[in-house]
């Protein structure tokens, strides 16, 4: 019986010394970029970007895929940042990276993908709109309710955020009986932390449709009859009524058959 149990206390030993080796031997989790701001940027005009993540704050390079040497890019301020309420540092990173880039004034609008190396390996590839500034529309506060909506070309992209936890950004917009006009909110497909709900009202502020997510999406998309000639509301809010620097959004609107 005594050799038995010390075969099994040695047994555990090594069991413990196994498991403490596996532990040591674990690698760290790889970087990854969660969110940014703003979402986009403009040909010609130098930008300011925030990236949110795990491990950014050791970044030593940027690189763009394919490679573009016409871009201009050079990381800035690394350091640790706080959780937005309610949310799980492990799910969106403690750590914050500001890159400076400026894109040629002749490059087309569509997408810039990049990569930040942190020494411990290349994050996935992310993605930034590349729109032109004359298409920009930057929201402007206050604009929290129907008496305060910011009026909006349809034949723009409203760039705006959610900046504080319960905010709500309402525009106005025009459109005439019968128009189908089609909305939708990019931000979590382009590396926002908001989960858009989209509203529509008519123009005494009666509830006509709303939408949270969309084709397996969390942005959400809606399309609208106007049932008269005149003015309409559409709102944007976190479904979970949080915000911040990383919930940038772009609102679109536009006439559809």
């Amino acid at each position: 019986m005594r050799l038995r149990a010390f075969a099994l206390l040695a047994l555990a030993a090594v069991s413990f010394r196994s498991s403490e080796a596996q532990e040591k031997e674990k690698k760290p989790e790889p970087p990854r970029v969660t969110a940014c701001a703003p979402l986009e940027v403009s040909p010609g005009v130098t930008a300011t970007v925030r990236l949110r993540g795990l491990r950014l704050d050791s970044a030593t390079e940027l690189r763009f895929v394919p490679a573009d040497p016409t871009i201009k890019a050079e990381l800035k301020e690394k350091k640790k940042a706080d959780a937005p309420n309610g949310l799980d540092v492990k799910e969106i990173g403690d750590t914050q990276l500001e890159m400076v880039l400026t894109v040629p004034a002749e490059r087309p609008p569509g997408t810039l993908k990049y990569q930040v190396n942190t020494g411990g390996g290349w994050t996935p590839e992310r993605e930034l709109r590349v729109i032109a500034g004359a298409a920009l529309i930057d929201e402007k506060e206050p604009n929290g309710g129907f008496r305060e909506a910011q009026g909006i070309d349809r034949t723009k992209t409203l760039r705006g955020v959610i900046k504080e936890d319960k905010d709500v950004d309402v525009f106005a917009f025009k459109a005439t009986a019968g128009e189908r006009i089609e909305t939708r909110v990019i931000a979590a497909q382009s590396a926002s932390l908001l989960d858009p709900v989209l509203t529509m009202f008519d123009a005494r502020g009666q509830f006509l449709c709303s939408n949270d997510d969309s084709a397996g999406s969390r942005d959400p998309m809606a399309t609208l009859t106007a049932p008269s000639d005149g003015n309409y509301f559409v709102s944007v809010q976190d479904a979970g009524d949080r915000g911040g620097t990383f919930y940038a959004y772009e609102l679109e609107l536009k006439t559809v058959p």
